[in-house]
């Protein structure tokens, strides 16, 4: 092993500061000043001699679990609890915590339902290489706030299946249509139907969910009529899987449903492993909705968002 004589100083710093003697202590020891112990101890971590983990009870809580496991019929729950219940830090959280239950769930020859999102993004960003095989990977569709903002990318996906060494199906269409003969015709062309048929197999679907504020600012951009986008302001809870839903998870808006190209939700929630991967106060009506109908066996979410789910459910 090649060691500077500053990296043996500072995995000798690191072994007696950790091993409980305060830095005064070590610099006493080694003979070097206190401020020196302090750029020791932080080159030991910049060289990765040394690895700190954060372990936050609150994400461990075994009643708060349990209970919500019990209540929706959940095979696993992960929770994350970020400083601050922000969308800008809890997204990568959530990504992390969700490539962990990814990897220790997805085997060879699996087939894996997904979206292009932001969060498979962050899931993608965490994913380890894994030694896979026959592993396929199909992007399902967009979300509609994706659909709405004209992105049209398939990099997070795209970057799924190389982890998994998977082989990618995409499938070229718009996820929604100007009319349900249009989306009817586009469900008949034999490369969507391949994409579809694909993705009601898979044993693994990763998906989110979206709350209502971000649905209410693209009422133009998915052809809603008054009295639908008075029912998106009134009834609407939020989107799973490009489905727009009410409190009980059923769809409300049946024009824009059918008019939508994609995994429908009786089609998810006959899916084996279903993984909800969302948090926040915006979309916790969502994904209560989701548990509710059965759209999820599996959640990682923020401790907030799930003792709210608790109290909602009580």
């Amino acid at each position: 092993v090649n060691l500077t004589r500053k990296d043996e100083l500072s995995l000798d710093a690191a072994h007696l500061y950790y091993g409980g003697m305060t830095q005064a202590e070590v610099a006493g020891r080694l003979h070097v000043s206190r401020p020196t112990v302090s750029k020791l101890l932080a080159h030991a971590e910049r060289r990765g001699f040394v690895h700190i983990e954060v372990l936050d009870p609150r994400e461990h809580d075994e009643h708060l679990i349990a209970s919500l496991q019990e209540r929706y019929a959940l095979d696993e729950l992960r929770l994350v609890s970020p400083p601050r219940p922000t969308t800008g830090n809890l997204a990568p959280l959530l990504g992390a915590q969700a490539a962990l239950l990814l990897g220790a769930l997805v085997r060879d020859c699996d087939r894996i339902a997904v979206t292009d999102s932001p969060v498979m993004a962050d899931i993608v960003r965490c994913l380890d290489i894994m030694p896979l095989y026959g592993v396929e990977v199909v992007r399902m569709s967009r979300g509609l706030t994706e659909h709405a903002s004209g992105r049209s990318g398939d990099a997070s996906v795209r970057r799924l299946a190389l982890a998994l060494r998977a082989h990618l199906h995409t499938c070229d269409a718009p996820l929604v249509v100007e009319s349900v003969p249009r989306a009817n015709q586009l469900r008949s062309r034999s490369d969507v139907r391949r994409n579809l048929d694909l993705a009601r197999t898979a044993r693994i679907v990763v998906f989110s969910v979206e709350g209502p504020r971000a649905l209410l600012g693209m009422v133009g951009d998915l052809g809603l009529s008054d009295t639908d986008q008075r029912v998106l302001r009134e009834r609407a809870v939020g989107e799973i899987c490009s489905r727009v839903v009410d409190a009980e998870g059923c769809v409300c808006l049946p024009d824009l449903n059918n008019r939508t190209l994609g995994l429908s939700l009786t089609e998810l929630r006959h899916v084996e492993q279903k993984v909800l991967v969302a948090g926040g106060t915006a979309c916790a009506p969502a994904v209560r909705a989701a548990l509710e109908s059965g759209y999820a066996n599996r959640l990682v979410t923020d401790v907030g968002t799930a003792r709210w789910l608790l109290g909602a459910s009580g």
